[in-house]
């Protein structure tokens, strides 16, 4: 068939997200992906995340608190263990901030909104966690709720949905041409020559946000960064959480890593730096591999302050996460009044977002349908750039 009543544009986790939210309604959905769906080109790179409940935005740990529902009813559809509450740990120097916030700051939220965690000071940590050396005047804590995503597993279970409901149609290897957006509400799609009309569009391609954009002589200014990470092996019978190390001004990067798993190269813990290897502005700038520096960053790390690891990175990666250069925390909202039927065309790109998979696809899914949500979006409204079109 050629014309639908939602066509989702993107099918990372946040496309497969939302046409899943979708399907429970009895309009009939496309979903269409550029390359091979659960791919590994754009922000959905690599099989973990981190899921966390403290930000230093009180409206950010809401979503956070309120995504944790959303998980627990995609869980039930899977016997996979998307997120394995593990807890989640954060360190270093209470006055500095970064992408992931600030310890102080997070710490007054919590506080805020009742979250439960445990403070810890430098010497605790060492005690009760695989660390060492750290300096004296690092405090932090540890938040029960935080845990890591199995990014692969939770893609796996919103495509098998997807793929066994009668109104949902699957896309793949499939690239978008042109899209038009006509004044008698009509939107046609072009997917290699071929014409797909609906009434309803959501735009969900990460990184390739622009070049979907173009076609409506728009873009966002986004900085994409290309991230690495890699593995190390395992020396001792070390337990990890979920953590995050502010470092001070002096040293040349934040660090994050995640405890082992059965699904991620077991036997091994991930560490990644905090910092890109570059920024670029297109995905096609991307290049093959980690760099040689965010490596020895990292193996550095490991060396003098991990406990039971061989600092010797292996099964490395990268991959892309666009982020706003306003400081929004992630990108949502419709396209602007310029665009015909801007009101039912939604976009949503940019953050580090895989913690609000399940919760992001219920808010465009209703976005689509109703054309509002009963979530607070308000905070990440887009500012649109008019670009010439040739």
């Amino acid at each position: 068939m050629n014309n639908y009543d939602v066509i989702v544009i993107g099918g990372g986790p946040m496309g497969l997200a939302t046409a899943t939210e979708l399907s429970n309604s009895n309009k009939q959905i496309l979903l269409i992906e550029q390359y091979n769906f659960i791919n590994q080109k754009g922000s959905s790179a690599g099989l973990s995340r981190q899921f966390r409940v403290q930000y230093t935005q009180k409206y950010m740990a809401q979503l956070a608190l309120d995504s944790i529902d959303h998980w627990k009813r995609l869980q039930i559809t899977t016997t996979d263990v998307l997120v394995n509450p593990v807890g989640s740990l954060w360190f270093g120097d209470p006055a500095l901030s970064s992408q992931e916030g600030g310890i102080k700051a997070a710490m007054d939220v919590m506080d805020e909104l009742k979250i439960p965690y445990q403070p810890l000071s430098a010497s605790e940590i060492e005690q009760k966690f695989p660390f060492k050396d750290l300096p004296e005047d690092y405090i932090g804590f540890f938040q029960k709720d935080g845990g890591i995503i199995d990014l692969k597993a939770t893609q796996e279970a919103l495509l098998n949905i997807c793929s066994v409901v009668s109104n949902v149609s699957l896309m793949e290897n499939a690239l978008v041409t042109n899209i038009q957006s006509l004044p008698n509400g009509e939107i046609i799609v072009a997917v290699d020559g071929q014409n797909y009309t609906t009434t309803k569009l959501v735009i969900t391609p990460g990184a390739y946000i622009n070049d979907i954009l173009k076609y409506f002589g728009l873009s966002v200014d986004i900085d994409i960064w290309e991230v690495s990470s890699a593995y190390y092996k395992k020396t001792d019978a070390i337990k990890l959480p979920t953590w995050f190390v502010f470092q001070k001004p002096q040293n040349t990067s934040m660090f994050y890593g995640f405890p082992e798993v059965e699904w991620a190269n077991p036997g091994y813990i991930r560490v990644a730096p905090d910092i890109p290897d570059r920024i670029i502005k297109d995905p096609t700038q991307r290049y093959s591999g980690p760099s040689e520096k965010s490596l020895k960053l990292n193996e550095t790390w490991v060396r003098d302050h991990m406990v039971g690891l061989l600092p010797k990175s292996e099964f490395t990666s990268t991959c892309l996460i666009a982020l706003s250069n306003n400081g929004k925390e992630l990108l949502l909202d419709f396209l602007p009044d310029s665009v015909a039927n801007n009101k039912n065309i939604i976009v949503y790109t940019g953050g580090w977002a895989a913690k609000f998979v399940p919760l992001l696809g219920r808010i465009l899914s209703d976005l689509a349908l109703e054309g509002t949500t009963t979530y607070d979006i308000s905070n990440f409204k887009i500012n649109y750039t008019p670009i010439n079109q040739h």
